[in-house]
């Protein structure tokens, strides 16, 4: 992606806020009060919300009715692409419609990607035996009929042939399906599909997370002269910590461990898999060294990466159908094609718990660079008196390589601002800390008599 730093960070310019109307193009950019626009690698379009001033009796011309279509071009200039969001979307709401005063009142334009209105107008009954990769691809194009301009982003291959059928489900809700039970060549059910300012992607979290940094996130005074306008740009205006760790969280979602339990009902087997953090964990690539995990043990000596009845998940599968005489003299084929239940049902939901479990929420200025699946180099500062002997001034549990899970643009009349939610599995501690015997007596004994 190139880089092109504009001289001011809070300047933007409005190329175009139109409404493709049933009587033409109506321009309302002297009309909105805010744009907001949401994007997220859990959700697999681009949403937004636009505020409307209206005195000119809009509404009661237009009849909203679900075909209006916005056009929104913003960028830090007029030509450049660097910056800039052009896109067309369908407005499917108009909601909190207030009077003002007796000629004018507000309300809201909800929008979407046009995509998501036309999923919910089919439904998918088709049988596949390809790669859960070309099975997206085709819903894409054969289904949702996305232009050429929205298949830009990240594809990324995932392993083995499949042979299923999409049981009677909307285009999106297919795509999603099919994440859910993806894996990569290390059996790790990763996957993700999302829509963000490049277009639409179906990639590995490991491939995100692992990505190079998009931009050096650094905590500094915001320089108002204007001398250094790259610092401006990436500076934040505030960050707030949403999550560091949940150890209830972690245990509940097996991120720690657990056991899977599958039974399959044509052989008639029964099988066990003890699955522990590890085994999810080391599937996986990484931005940082270290993993986000404390080793303790719980008052009966038993590590939590080892209570492995913290989770217990069931589910069918076909792993023993390999050893089946019928099943080889029968139906040979289906052995390499049969869905792996074992590698996905219990370890998707640990990876998923396991990245969102440390979340940074950063203020930035408008920048339409940063979109969600991109990565930021944070160097967050330790807020407290130096020592003598300390090298640097960091905080290296949050320091670190951060990928962008969630954006929110707000656009008002004067200033573009970039919410940010940014989420890690790993840190740069350099080690993993360890409980001590001190704790558990403390539990024990500390307020007996």
């Amino acid at each position: 992606m190139s880089l092109s730093i504009p001289q001011q960070a809070s300047r933007f310019n409005l190329n175009e806020l139109s409404i493709v109307t049933k009587k033409g193009v109506l321009d309302i950019s002297k009309a909105y009060e805010e744009i907001n626009i949401f994007d997220s690698i859990l959700s697999p379009v681009i949403t937004g919300i636009i505020s409307i001033n209206d005195s000119i009796g809009l509404s009661g011309k237009l009849i909203f009715d679900g075909s209006e279509v916005l056009l929104v071009n913003i960028g830090k200039d007029t030509d450049s692409a660097s910056f800039r969001l052009k896109k067309a979307f369908r407005i499917y709401k108009q909601s909190e419609r207030k009077n003002l005063t007796q000629n004018s009142e507000t309300y809201n334009l909800e929008f979407v990607s046009d995509e998501f209105i036309f999923s919910d107008q089919q439904r998918i009954n088709q049988a596949y035996k390809t790669t859960y990769t070309d099975i997206v691809q085709k819903i894409l194009v054969n289904y949702l009929k996305a232009p050429s301009t929205k298949l830009n982003g990240v594809f990324e291959n995932t392993s083995g042939i499949r042979d299923i059928v999409i049981p009677n489900l909307k285009p999106l809700e297919a795509i999603e399906w099919c994440a859910k039970r993806s894996i990569d060549e290390k059996k790790s059910p990763n996957y993700v599909f999302f829509e963000n300012n490049l277009g639409y992607n179906y990639a590995s979290l490991s491939t995100l997370l692992s990505q190079d940094s998009l931009f050096n996130i650094r905590f500094s005074a915001k320089n108002l002269n204007n001398e250094n306008a790259v610092s401006d740009l990436l500076s934040p205006r505030s960050y707030e910590v949403i999550s560091q760790t949940d150890k209830i969280e972690q245990t509940r979602s097996g991120v720690n461990a657990g056991t899977f339990i599958g039974f399959d009902p044509i052989t008639r087997s029964i099988g066990t898999k003890k699955i522990g953090f590890e085994d999810h964990y080391n599937a996986m690539k990484h931005g940082n060294k270290t993993p986000n995990l404390a080793q303790s043990t719980n008052r009966g000596g038993e590590l939590a990466t080892e209570a492995y009845n913290s989770k217990k998940t069931v589910s069918t599968f076909g792993a023993n159908r390999r050893y089946s005489n019928y099943v080889k003299k029968y139906d040979p084929t289906s052995i390499s094609k049969v869905e792996t239940q074992e590698d996905f049902v219990f370890q998707r939901k640990a990876v998923m718990t396991n990245l969102m479990n440390k979340r940074i929420k950063l203020v930035m200025p408008g920048n339409f660079q940063l979109t969600s699946g991109f990565n930021l180099n944070m160097r967050i500062p330790d807020f407290s008196i130096k020592e003598s002997g300390d090298d640097d001034n960091e905080d290296r549990g949050l320091s670190g390589k951060y990928l962008i899970i969630a954006t929110r643009h707000i656009i008002g009349f004067e200033k573009h601002e970039t919410i940010l939610e940014v989420a890690t599995t790993s840190n740069e501690l350099g080690f993993i800390p360890q409980g001590v015997a001190d704790q558990n007596q403390a539990i024990k004994t500390y307020g007996s008599y």
